[in-house]
């Protein structure tokens, strides 16, 4: 499998969409970086360093480099009907899931090291401090642990339909943070805002954002633990399902 796994991630980082994207993002990160430091708006670059670059990877990279991922290593898979031609062969699905899923984590994992280097430059173009640029770097991080969260929960709908383009549609929703918004207003139902009771904390991008903060902020071990367990939940459960889901499913041929 793991000859499996290494072609496949070659082939990821070859394709021409992923490539592109990823260029886009490093040249907009410099140029902002270089804006900063060239318009006179503010009194430092500094300043605004943190939250133009840090604001920026957060919100293009879940689209511009998850949405290729997601299509290298899914769309393509049942496309070419790789997968099931492999587990025609005796491959078990499990480990084909598992394969697959391993890819998608590396290879966000590999941009994200990229992406990190990129705002360590950008960091030293604009003259931040040791902390802005450590707090930049952590949102980064904070982006691809979200991505990945994510992108398990797609899986879901992938193999629950052997349709990729379903787990994408829903990707998308969940990186654009349309649940997020929706479970903010039903934290205000008065029976909710009475008791103090917010659900919204408990959904995947909020969870992420709970646990990066504690890791910053320096809450403790217990808001760490619970924040680590969350996340952990999210990546694994919805893998142990998927792979249970898609044991019961006949292949599409």
């Amino acid at each position: 499998m793991r000859n499996v796994i290494l072609t496949d991630i070659r082939r990821a980082q070859s394709k021409k969409s992923l490539i592109i994207c990823m260029i886009i993002m490093m040249a907009c990160a410099i140029l902002i970086a270089i804006g900063l430091r060239a318009i006179p708006l503010f009194d430092t670059p500094a300043d605004m360093y943190g939250s133009a670059i840090g604001g920026f990877f957060s919100f293009f990279s879940p689209l511009l480099i998850g949405i290729p991922i997601f299509g290298a290593i899914y769309t393509d898979d049942f496309k070419s009907r790789s997968m099931q031609i492999a587990i025609g062969r005796g491959v078990t699905r499990t480990k084909m899931m598992l394969a697959r899923f391993f890819e998608t984590l590396i290879l966000v994992v590999e941009w994200h090291v990229i992406f990190t280097i990129i705002a360590f430059i950008c960091g030293l173009i604009d003259g931040a401090s040791g902390s802005q640029i450590a707090s930049c770097i952590g949102n980064v991080w904070s982006t691809s642990i979200k991505m990945i969260v994510f992108l398990s929960l797609s899986l879901l709908f992938v193999y629950g339909t052997q349709n990729p383009t379903t787990g994408l549609v829903f990707y998308i929703i969940f990186v654009t943070n349309v649940l997020d918004i929706i479970f903010t207003f039903i934290d205000m139902i008065p029976i909710l805002r009475d008791n103090d009771i917010v659900l919204s904390q408990y959904f995947p991008g909020s969870a992420c954002s709970n646990f990066i903060s504690a890791i910053s902020e320096g809450d403790g071990l217990h808001a760490f633990t619970w924040g680590l367990g969350v996340v952990i939940g999210y990546i694994v459960l919805p893998l142990i399902i998927s792979i249970q889901i898609f044991k019961k499913k006949e292949l599409e041929f």
